[in-house]
């Protein structure tokens, strides 16, 4: 009998080294997103936004406050306009993502005591674009309108000390942890990176056992259905070994191509991914048994992989989100390996902190399996006359 178990193993292993297509999905697949996602955030920081100024003003505090601006790393000033309605039609086309607009007489009537604000005109149709550009027009402007408040109290005859002393303010000091140039390289990358090696894991093995069943030789597995562990060894630890793989290139190409950080230790990183990899493979294994077609098998795990992103947390936190949605996000893999991902690589964290991360991922593995292993001796396979299955104590391998 043990066997027949490494003759299933030895044939799944040959479909997969021996079909480009299944090759391409496993292995080009990963190393292609990854050059993708590390070149797409390649700039870790956004800047130089496309920015278009109204100067109504036309003043020598406008065009300095045009000139801070541009000299800013967030803005590059494009071109000048004078007309609100062209601004507004080149911020819907797309041309240009920032509009700054300087009403008339700007520097006289702020003397004058009047509080005339500077327009910025932001298009937020990306919320990357708008919290970046907002942030920084904000501590432009501010930096200016101390500068204004200054010259108005000296016109009415404060001196230097008195001025600072109007405008004492509790002192502020902010300290980022973990990714204090709030590179955007360091956030997104790995995050995505998992999403794929979760996605190629999924494809991969929700098709092993569907592809048995379209090939019409499923029922010679009938005879493991008393021990449907040597079924699920021989089908899903080539896939295994393959996520493992994929792991160490994404994470190589990652730390030495795109100079990311890895804060943490090998070891947590280790136990962490070869748990993600069993969870993962019980839930696509769980679907590729109840699935006819490897249609409905893909269906079914893109069910469970498209939300996984978007509810791990990784992205958007868990506050801002409804506790039903925070219920359903704990039941998927994903959001246990990210957010072990974040403690290890990012945060420098040890295998204590990311303890409840690995016992989430293996109950998650075993429930699936062991829900695989029940149906698969009871309700999968149908009921044949036992003189039919034990004619032969192997199973029959087809070519």
């Amino acid at each position: 009998m043990e066997s027949k178990v490494w003759d299933v193993l030895h044939r799944e292993w040959m479909y997969i080294l021996k079909n480009p297509q299944t090759i391409g999905l496993l292995f080009l697949v990963p190393l292609m997103y990854t050059f993708l996602f590390g070149y797409s955030y390649s700039g870790n920081q956004l800047k130089e936004v496309n920015t278009v100024v109204i100067d109504h003003d036309n003043s020598q505090l406008s065009r300095q406050i045009i000139q801070a601006f541009d000299e800013s790393e967030t803005f590059h000033i494009t071109d000048y306009m004078q007309d609100e309605k062209e601004l507004e039609e080149a911020l819907a086309i797309g041309d240009i993502k920032v509009g700054i607009v300087i009403p008339e007489n700007f520097y006289k009537r702020l003397l004058q005591g009047e509080d005339l604000p500077i327009v910025t005109m932001i298009d937020g149709s990306n919320m990357i674009v708008t919290n970046t550009t907002s942030r920084a027009a904000n501590t432009i402007v501010s930096t200016f309108s101390y500068g204004i408040s200054q010259t108005k109290l000296q016109q009415q005859g404060l001196q230097d000390e008195e001025i600072k002393a109007t405008f004492s303010q509790i002192p502020y000091r902010a300290r980022i942890l973990y990714n204090p140039t709030s590179n955007y390289s360091d956030f997104m990358v790995y995050g995505l990176i998992g999403t794929i090696l979760q996605q190629v894991l999924f494809l991969g093995v929700s098709l092993t056992i569907t592809r048995e069943k379209e090939a019409g030789v499923w029922e010679s597995f009938a005879v493991w259905k008393s021990m449907p562990w040597r079924l699920a060894f021989a089908k899903i630890i080539p896939y295994f070994i393959v996520n493992l793989i994929n792991t160490l290139t994404t994470l190589l190409i990652c730390l030495y191509w795109f100079k990311l950080p890895m804060e943490g230790t090998v070891l947590p990183l280790v136990l962490l991914s070869c748990s993600f990899t069993f969870g993962v493979l019980g839930v696509g294994y769980l679907a590729s048994l109840f699935a006819k077609t490897q249609l409905a098998a893909t269906q079914a795990t893109m069910l469970v992989a498209v939300p996984s992103f978007v509810l791990s947390g990784f992205t958007w936190p868990f506050e801002g989100m409804p506790d039903f949605l925070v219920t359903l996000s704990h039941a998927l893999p994903l959001t246990y390996y990210l957010d072990g991902i974040r403690h290890v690589l990012i945060k420098g964290n040890g295998l204590s902190a990311i303890e409840g991360d690995i016992f989430s991922l293996l109950l998650i593995g075993l429930i699936t399996f062991f829900a695989a292993f029940l149906a698969t001796s009871t309700i999968i396979f149908k009921k044949k006359d036992e003189e039919q299955l034990g004619k032969t104590s192997e199973v029959e391998i087809p070519n």
